[in-house]
Order: structure tokens, then sequence, then C-alpha cells
């Protein structure tokens, strides 16, 4: 299923990631470089939330209880235009951001 909408996004992440074991593949690009800096690791989505930012776009902020490392935190742009944000089915969602990509699975 395509996810067009910004509060379609928050609520599949409440209803289908919220405080569940999860496996988190978070990658971005430097725009100048193109070159990708992936991180991944294992744990529980605890808080998100989808605000405004300077440029005009929206900032998705996570925060991630991670297996033997504590908090991380994951914040990335989204486009402000609700087209394609994001894709989930069969337990996990591919979020499109500006210059990144999250990938959830449960």
């Amino acid at each position: 299923m395509e996810i067009h909408k910004h509060d379609e996004l928050l609520k599949t992440l409440e209803e289908h990631f919220a405080g569940q074991q999860l496996g988190v593949v978070f990658t971005q690009w430097d725009g100048d470089e193109e070159e990708e800096e992936v991180t991944e690791l294992t744990g529980q989505l605890q808080e998100w939330r989808l605000s405004d930012n300077e440029f005009g776009e929206k900032d998705l902020y996570m925060r991630i209880e991670a297996q033997g490392e504590g908090d991380v935190e994951i914040l990335m742009e989204l486009p402000a235009e609700e087209e394609n944000l994001a894709q989930f089915g069969e337990g996990r969602l591919s979020i499109f951001g500006t210059e990144a990509e999250l990938i959830l699975t449960r």
C-alpha cells in the first residue's frame, strides 16, 4: 500500500510499529558526493513526530530504544508535498525522505 499523506504515515507508525520489536535500516545520502551512510539496528519505536522545518519541508523525528545501544534518534527530512511518502505491506514500512530512506520491519 502506498502512503501519500503525512497523517496516514503517522497513523501507520502508531498502529503497526509503536512499542514493537523492529529491524531498522536507515540510509542517508550526502547530496554533494552521493555517498551513502547506512545504520542498522534492532529496537523498539518509542517516540515519533512530524514538524515543519525552515526549508519548507517536514522533519520526521523518531526515537528508538535500540538493543545494547540505548536510545537512537533518527531525523529525516520528508517532502512537504503529500505524494509517495512511504510504502507499507507485509510488516515492512519504507519511508522515502528527501536524502534518506528508512525501512522498518516487524
